[in-house]
């Protein structure tokens, strides 16, 4: 019996570590950056961002929400507010290829639109998937639409779409994200880049530096660019 145990007990730490190592099913990213100036100017900027994640077998669903307003405290008008809600669903038929569907909802008060919503599907890859690094990119096509602003008219067209994510975990404290997503119709072309820095303060809480920028080639013909500096909440 004792020889039994003596074993058991000496593989306990392996065993606990190949618990933690597992990766969960659910994930999630919160971050959050408020920037006041006074003086000349008296502005006042909010901006949030929500990322969730949850894996099911072969399946992967993505939930993306970020919220952006600029608001003039002399003047009491925003300047800026943009608001941006995907879902991404993706089926993995092999350990780095999937296919994916992915609706995605738009209003920028400094576009011609009241709102823009485009769904498309198509396949992705991982190209890259350690410990320490990932990065994804995917291609698809689909539908965009559009309401104007100025006369409620909608617009149709087909829509090609092109998104990368990266992220390096260069130290255990320290990490690099660089997301891109681009949507190409005949209306016009629309950018959307996202670099940031993270330095974990705790396990859960992080301090990120982030530039993100929007150009939009439309008629709407926006380009836009905003640095932030504010606090994230991490669960994995």
């Amino acid at each position: 019996m004792r020889r039994a145990i003596l074993p058991a007990l000496l593989l306990l730490p392996v065993w606990s570590h190949a618990a933690e190592a597992e990766e969960k099913p659910f994930t999630m990213d919160a971050n959050a950056a408020w920037v006041k100036s006074t003086g000349s100017s008296n502005k006042e900027t909010i901006k949030g961002l929500l990322d969730l994640q949850y894996k099911a077998g072969a399946w992967t669903h993505q939930f993306h929400a970020e919220g952006l307003n600029e608001a003039d405290k002399s003047s009491d008008a925003s300047s800026t507010e943009r608001y941006l809600v995907f879902e991404k669903s993706s089926w993995n038929f092999t350990e780095r290829d999937y296919l994916f569907v992915k609706p995605q909802w738009e209003k920028d008060l400094q576009s011609l639109y009241t709102y823009q919503a485009f769904l498309a599907a198509g396949y992705g890859r991982n190209v890259i998937k350690t410990d320490t690094m990932i990065f994804n990119t995917d291609f698809g096509a689909g539908s965009r639409y559009s309401k104007l602003e100025s006369n409620g008219h909608t617009e149709n067209e087909t829509l090609g779409n092109f998104a990368l994510k990266y992220e390096w975990q260069f130290t255990k404290n320290a990490r690099f994200n660089e997301d891109l997503s681009v949507e190409v119709g005949a209306n016009g072309t629309v950018a959307r880049t996202r670099t940031a820095l993270t330095a974990d303060v705790t396990d859960v809480l992080g301090l990120t530096l982030a530039y993100e920028s929007k150009t939009d080639s439309g008629p709407s013909e926006v380009e836009d660019s905003l640095t932030t500096f504010g606090l994230t909440y991490r669960l994995r």
